[in-house]
């Protein structure tokens, strides 16, 4: 997935949690998906974090169904 595409899908306001995840700043996150720097561990901890907040609407959503 490219950058851009991550970027896109990441909610307002999860900068903060993937930081916390990754163990660093919300600014390296930012930098990161805007192309600025190249941490393996903010793009994977974007991953999880986006992979987890699908995996939530998927279970919300068969509740419903």
């Amino acid at each position: 997935m490219e950058r851009e595409q991550l970027k896109a899908k990441v909610p307002h306001g999860y900068g903060k949690v993937i930081a916390k995840k990754a163990g660093v700043k919300e600014q390296a996150v930012s930098q990161f998906l805007n192309g600025k720097n190249d941490n393996v561990n903010i793009e994977l901890a974007t991953l999880e974090v986006l992979a987890e907040l699908s995996e939530k609407r998927n279970d919300l959503l068969a509740r419903i169904n």
